[in-house]
């Protein structure tokens, strides 16, 4: 090969390897997104959500049949210098996620409200979004305090059926969790 084609394959090579490092990966798991308690009425409710994207192995469960089920968590809590954090609110919902091989979609159940789409990556979006969702009475809640708030969203494996939860447990391809994002918040 002469030289000048072997620079010219090497630089094409660098600049393919370049664009291909900056080019947006599709990164599975479950991350959140510009989540906030906000005042609502006589509720803090929780907006904002999360960015969820299955691996391969739940997604062809997805689409074989299997509905899987993701746990939402908030918790708010007072710190408190010489004792144990005071806990004012604990919440937890489901939302499960199935697929109708007949009718070629998805339906999402989120605490017994129904949605049906079209495409994966609008179920998906709707399974992380948190929907102005009321967590904490606002009369539990003391002005000029701080507290610290949590949220997590996770898979819930336990849900599975009994042959692929043998699988689930031992393998961490299964596992999709967000841990805890936590924030301060002063009324």
């Amino acid at each position: 090969m002469p030289a000048w084609s072997r620079r010219k394959f090497i630089a094409a090579t660098l600049g393919f390897a370049l664009l291909s490092g900056l080019a947006p990966a599709q990164a599975e798991g479950i991350r959140a997104k510009q989540i906030e308690l906000l005042p609502r009425d006589d509720h803090y409710v929780l907006s904002g959500g999360f960015e969820v994207q299955l691996n391969e192995r739940l997604e062809e469960a997805l689409t074989r049949g299997v509905t899987i089920t993701f746990i939402q968590e908030f918790e708010l809590e007072r710190p408190r210098d010489y004792w144990l954090d005071e806990g004012i609110a604990d919440a937890s919902r489901t939302i499960k996620l199935s697929h109708n091989a007949l009718l070629r979609s998805f339906t999402v159940n989120t605490a017994g409200r129904l949605s049906s789409h079209d495409s994966l990556t609008d179920a998906l979006a709707a399974v992380g979004n948190l929907g102005n969702w009321a967590v904490v009475e606002r009369q539990l809640l003391k002005k000029k305090t701080a507290y610290r708030a949590g949220v997590r969203m996770h898979a819930d494996l336990s849900q599975l059926p009994k042959p692929l939860q043998v699988n689930a447990f031992a393998s961490d391809r299964w596992q999709m969790d967000s841990d805890w994002v936590r924030w301060q918040i002063k009324l």
